[in-house]
């Protein structure tokens, strides 16, 4: 979805996709899926849209 959304913004930015469970928990994240941009959560426990993260990316200053 993150890739979609970056595709539907013409943004060419990398982005890690974290799933060693130790590392999750140390930067709080309590569900799953969870989207964080600069360590900050920004949509948990749901799969977003691509419109949702789109909102989400449009929503971060200097973005």
């Amino acid at each position: 979805m993150v890739d979609a959304a970056l595709d539907k913004l013409n943004l060419d930015y990398d982005f890690d996709l974290i799933s060693n469970l130790p590392e999750i928990a140390k930067s709080g994240i309590t569900n799953l899926p969870t989207l964080m941009i600069n360590g900050e959560i920004k949509i948990e426990g749901k799969i977003p849209t691509v419109d949702e993260v789109v909102e989400v990316l449009k929503s971060i200053e200097n973005f």
